[in-house]
């Protein structure tokens, strides 16, 4: 008998210098995430962001060769300036997969953890992996930190 094959996960660790609700809001701010969100070198249209849980969110993704990402998803969980679960899908897909951000306090600076759930297999991950690594940079410039990073797979 073959045991099926478990979806890999994604996992993230970063350490920003800046405290943990500056951290939460540049995510659960809509200016503020679109400022940033989405790799190096794509632009971010970010047109909805219901902050609460069972909201939802859509991206528009502007990538550097013309075309457009678009994805969507619900909040489904949210603990103020400690971190959120949203569930992340292409529109109109019909794969969905989850991203929980954890936030953690370290005096001031603030330790991120990423977490991917539900991609089907190494290569969408590896990608994700990529595209999350990248957006992560954007992000702490716009927090204007110098940050540690490690990654777990």
């Amino acid at each position: 008998m073959t045991k099926p094959l478990e979806s890999p996960v994604l996992e993230i660790v970063r350490i920003f210098d800046a405290p943990p609700a500056q951290v939460f809001e540049a995510w659960l701010d809509r200016e503020q995430w679109q400022s940033w969100i989405g790799p190096e070198g794509v632009d971010c249209e970010v047109p909805l962001l219901e902050r609460r849980v069972g909201g939802r969110y859509r991206l528009i993704m502007h990538l550097p060769d013309g075309n457009i990402v678009r994805v969507t998803g619900i909040f489904k969980a949210i603990d103020a300036n400690k971190g959120f679960a949203m569930t992340w899908g292409a529109e109109g897909g019909t794969h969905e997969t989850l991203v929980t951000v954890s936030l953690r306090d370290l005096r001031g600076r603030t330790e991120l953890t990423l977490r991917h759930e539900g991609l089907p297999g190494a290569d969408d991950r590896d990608s994700h992996d990529s595209g999350w690594r990248s957006a992560l940079n954007k992000l702490a410039n716009h927090l204007g930190s110098n940050d540690k990073v490690r990654a777990l797979h």
